[in-house]
């Protein structure tokens, strides 16, 4: 009996050596995947601890960016070219608990820095970030969440953009078949400050913004490929029957509100198109709204107004008239019914 205690501590201990060992061939062996797939992995010294209440293990310095082999296979999204990306951070923690091994927790410590292309650095800062990791022992994750408290980033040139809760969920199911759900996924996020100075029209913070959908069409089938080329990777999703379907698309700024859902798919030039239908609340103040910044002229707004209002259920209870009509997404052009809403600022 005297023994016991030693016993159970020495036990403890070897199995809190097992998992951080298990933790660091786990960091590793995705460091040399994601090397495969063109990505430069740097990290500096990983420390282990949580000892003994959970397993942990303190990746110093990490580092992701695009290799050069991967920047060859660039997106271009009409008013924006990625050619490359990169994120650092002080460092990151990794832990587990004792009795759930098959659940990751993923904290960045610090600051960390994106940079898009050969732009500056955008820094990036929260109060609380925890990225949960669920998975089946030697397979791929079958989902993720994140949840952050006070997110920041500071794009240069435009300002901060602030984000007081950031929800999101991914189920993962990647190696599914042609027009099946690979992945399903949703994102909350509010409110959501808009960088001041800048005429947004609607105001500078967003109220909400939610989207939940799918994607369809496979991944990491063997009907997939491309290998690191993004444009390749995109074009073989899209000829395999890759689509997103946006089952809810929220939207609440300043006066206005858009509830949406749509169907989405790339086109010959692996441009967004689709169609969807969108309902939309107080529009006309909106639209007051905006012609008071300049974003639109009076009579564009006056316009929008008189054809809205052809389509508008006005409530007897003194509520904002709301409307619902057809969106369609087409040649980089946003369009209502037929009328252009949005469009590629090139056209």
């Amino acid at each position: 009996m005297a023994l016991l205690p030693a016993l159970l501590l020495a036990g403890d201990l070897f199995y809190w050596r097992l998992a951080v060992g298990q933790l660091r061939d786990g960091f590793e062996a995705w460091a040399r995947r994601a090397k495969t797939s063109g990505w430069d992995i740097r990290h500096g010294p990983m420390i282990a601890g949580g000892w003994p209440n959970a397993a942990t293990l303190r990746v110093e310095n990490l580092t992701v960016r695009t290799s050069e082999r991967l920047a060859h296979g660039a997106m271009d999204f009409g008013i924006f070219r990625l050619d490359s990306m990169a994120w650092g951070t002080d460092a990151i923690l990794i832990a587990t608990g004792m009795t759930r091994p098959d659940v990751l927790e993923i904290t960045p410590v610090g600051v960390g820095a994106l940079r898009l292309n050969d732009g500056p650095a955008i820094p990036v800062s929260a109060d609380h970030m925890l990225i949960r990791l669920s998975q089946r022992r030697r397979a791929s994750p079958r989902a993720l969440d994140i949840d952050a408290n006070s997110l920041a980033a500071e794009i240069p040139a435009l300002g901060m953009v602030r984000v007081g809760h950031l929800r999101g969920h991914v189920d993962l199911r990647p190696e599914t078949g042609p027009e099946k759900a690979a992945v399903t996924f949703s994102v909350s996020a509010q409110p959501v400050g808009l960088p001041v100075g800048l005429h947004w029209g609607l105001g500078s913070e967003i109220g909400e913004f939610t989207i939940e959908g799918v994607l369809n069409g496979p991944l990491l089938s063997e009907g997939f490929t491309g290998g690191p080329d993004l444009t390749a990777r995109a074009t073989s999703w899209r000829d395999k029957g890759g689509s997103v379907e946006l089952h809810r698309l929220a939207i609440a700024w300043g006066k206005a509100r858009l509830d949406a859902t749509a169907t989405l798919a790339l086109d010959d030039d692996l441009q967004p198109m689709g169609a969807g239908t969108g309902r939309i609340v107080g529009y006309d103040a909106a639209l007051d709204a905006l012609a008071g910044d300049a974003v639109l002229t009076r009579s564009a707004a006056k316009a929008a107004k008189a054809v809205l209002s052809l389509l508008a259920n006005t409530p007897t209870d003194g509520a904002s008239a709301e409307v619902v009509v057809p969106l369609t997404l087409q040649f980089r052009t946003l369009s209502v019914r037929q009328a252009r809403a949005l469009g590629d600022a090139r056209q």
